[in-house]
């Protein structure tokens, strides 16, 4: 009896110690397969491989930029803004002190923005300006345009 007791009681001390064994996937390999599958426009794969890398180096080389890429996927390409909003948030919250200042002000940017049509921007009419404008008037102004007068 006090064998099959001490048998039970060593197996799950053994499994835990193999299952610790086991190697992580290589950080740059997982940001390139992520990024490999963005380009390819699988972009819900693309988002579950760097949440992978979150996942498996919280603290790594690539994790700020893979964070940051699962809510910029989220956000453009997929439109789900809920979770887009929570990548940017896990984002500002885990990796600001360590990202790159750009990344972390594009976050903050994507964030006050989020869901809102480019219209809305005020930065970006900003930016554009008259030249903008008259891009639109000049477009609006083309024969065959539904938009214009003619």
């Amino acid at each position: 009896m006090k064998r099959i007791l001490i048998l039970l009681t060593l197996i799950p001390v053994v499994f835990l110690f193999l299952a610790g064994c086991q190697k992580k996937p290589p950080e740059e390999q997982l940001f390139n397969d992520a990024r490999k599958l963005q380009e390819a426009g699988k972009y819900s794969e693309a988002v579950t491989g760097y949440e992978r890398l979150v996942q498996v180096h919280p603290r790594g080389k690539y994790a700020p930029q893979a964070q940051f890429m699962i809510g910029f996927i989220c956000a453009n390409e997929l439109k789900q803004l809920d979770k887009a909003e929570k990548a940017y948030k896990a984002f500002l919250k885990n990796y600001s002190s360590k990202a790159d200042s750009g990344m972390v002000a594009s976050a903050e940017w994507e964030l006050k923005n989020l869901g809102k049509d480019i219209n809305e921007i005020e930065d970006l009419s900003t930016i554009m300006g008259k030249e903008g404008q008259q891009a639109a008037a000049d477009t609006s102004k083309k024969p065959g345009s539904t938009t214009g007068h003619q």
